[in-house]
C-alpha cells in the first residue's frame, strides 16, 4: 500500500470538512517527506507531548499546506511510529497524554 492510500484509510473515520479533505488529496510524496521531515526535526530524544508536536509542527507548515488539519499530522505521527523512527510512550489517540521522540 503506498502513503497516499495508507493515509486516505488513516482518515477514513475521521470528520473532516471539504477544505482539509481537498488539501489532503493533493498532497504528493514529496509533501509527505517534507511533513515527515517537520515533525521528526521537532523531536530528539526527549519526551515530548504528541499534541505539542503536532500543532508545533502544523503552525510551522508552509502556506500551501494551511489547510491540512490536525488529525493529518497525527496520521503522519503514527506513520513515523509504525515506521520506528519515532517511539511512543501512551495512546496516540490521547494527544494531551501520549508522548513521542526520535528513536535510539
Amino acid at each position: 500500500m503506498s502513503n497516499k492510500s495508507a493515509l486516505q484509510a488513516a482518515l477514513e473515520n475521521v470528520d473532516l470538512g471539504d477544505e482539509a479533505r481537498e488539501a489532503i488529496a493533493r498532497l504528493d510524496e514529496q509533501d509527505l517527506a517534507q511533513i515527515d521531515q517537520a515533525i521528526l526535526a521537532a523531536l530528539d530524544r526527549s519526551w515530548k507531548k504528541t499534541g505539542f508536536i503536532a500543532a508545533g509542527v502544523m503552525i510551522a507548515a508552509p502556506d500551501e499546506h494551511e489547510d491540512l488539519p490536525e488529525a493529518f499530522y497525527v496520521t503522519r505521527i503514527r506513520a513515523l511510529a509504525q515506521a520506528a523512527r519515532i517511539e511512543v510512550k501512551g495512546d496516540l489517540d490521547a494527544l494531551k497524554t501520549s508522548e513521542i521522540r526520535l528513536a535510539a
